[in-house]
């Protein structure tokens, strides 16, 4: 009986050649094939350097500009905002008749 089930397949634990899945290895190694599939289509041999942090300084004369725009527009809106809705609608329909009723015939 002790033969028999040593003859039996079990699962050798020990003994096995397969490695065990890296879940985290398998997900970086799939972001690299997107990562090259990309800049293969873009014909880059490398990505782009990461811009830096530093932005180009504007004018003084320009920032004073765009400032000023800017209060202009706010100002408008604020007195947009005061009108009567009623003035924006006609007071009264005036009707001019051109011809007479009957010159047409």
């Amino acid at each position: 009986l002790l033969l028999l089930l040593s003859l039996l397949p079990v699962p050798c634990l020990s003994l096995s050649s397969c490695r065990s899945l890296d879940l985290e290895a398998a997900r970086l190694k799939r972001i690299e094939a997107v990562r090259g599939q990309i800049l293969s289509k873009l014909r880059l041999p490398e990505p782009p350097p990461e811009p830096g942090p530093a932005r180009p300084v504007l004018p003084e004369e320009v920032r004073a500009l765009y400032n000023s725009t800017r209060e202009l527009l706010r100002q408008r809106e604020r007195d947009r905002g005061h009108e009567d809705p009623q003035e924006y609608w006609a007071k009264e329909l005036l009707r001019f008749p051109m011809e007479s009723p009957g010159d047409g015939e």
